[in-house]
């Protein structure tokens, strides 16, 4: 706990700062989380593939990816179909043909640079600071009261398959709690910040994010069961890789998004 708590208390002020200062520096944040995140990616199925995944190849499509993303975010679909082609003819020309491999790269240049890279697109949205925060709420406040309503009152095993520690009664009070917290920073956005939605939709936000950062934990913990490995990496003491700190997050994002893009002209 205390290796936890002393990189939050690090980590976090640099992360908030590159966030808040936007622009090029959020961009180089995405470029160095998800450079990190793929190399455990990869890392992690290239325990069990026969044919690697090829760090550089992979390094060099999502820095395509999250340039495109950058300089022209309606491109973000065309160069993905573009993408997909380069990583199936690298399969198709290398000689080794392996589809599994092909799949899953492309699975993880979708996980990891796309949903990282969607950070960047608050930039094109009217208060979008203010909605790329919510993310981080709502991250937080789950992850905080699952593990303690967990502890404290979780007896029935959320999916013990995956991951036995979870529990239903801590996912509920992860579900509870960030819609209570996003209901209060709302009024807090109200009275500080002249963001004014109606109360409903942080409460709903709040509740639908939860669910989306409590599947995107659980999708982590799947990859790492089937991959026979506890963590993604070590880079943050006692959280583990990126994908371990992340890995709610990046199921959160694109769905803040998407509420965002519908209730900008409503706040």
């Amino acid at each position: 706990m205390q290796k936890r708590v002393l990189t939050a208390v690090v980590g976090l002020p640099v992360l908030f700062g590159l966030l808040y200062l936007g622009g090029y520096f959020l961009f180089v944040a995405c470029l160095v989380l998800s450079g990190v995140a793929l190399i455990e990616f990869s890392g992690a199925f290239n325990r069990q593939l026969e044919n690697k995944i090829s760090l550089p190849f992979v390094e060099i499509l999502s820095v395509i990816i999250l340039v495109s993303m950058k300089l022209d975010y309606y491109s973000l679909v065309p160069t993905l179909m573009v993408v997909m082609i380069i990583v199936f003819c690298f399969e198709i020309l290398n000689g080794k043909t392996d589809i599994y491999r092909g799949i899953i790269t492309f699975f993880g240049l979708i996980y990891i640079p796309v949903l990282f890279g969607y950070l960047m697109m608050f930039e094109n949205i009217k208060l979008g600071i203010y909605y790329m925060w919510m993310v981080f709420v709502i991250a937080f406040s789950t992850d905080t009261a699952a593990y303690f309503v967990g502890r404290a009152i979780g007896k029935t095993k959320l999916a013990p398959e995956i991951s036995p520690k979870k529990t239903i009664a801590g996912a509920v009070g992860g579900l509870i709690t960030s819609a209570v917290c996003m209901v209060l920073y709302g009024v807090i956005m109200k009275f500080g910040f002249q963001m004014d939605l109606p109360v409903y939709l942080y409460a709903a936000v709040g509740f639908v994010g939860s669910i989306a950062g409590q599947c995107g934990d659980l999708t982590a913990s799947m990859i790492k069961r089937k991959m026979g490995i506890k963590d993604f990496g070590k880079i943050l003491p006692g959280h583990g890789g990126i994908l371990d700190r992340f890995d709610s997050i990046l199921f959160i994002i694109p769905l803040v998004y998407i509420f965002a893009t519908y209730t900008a002209g409503l706040a």
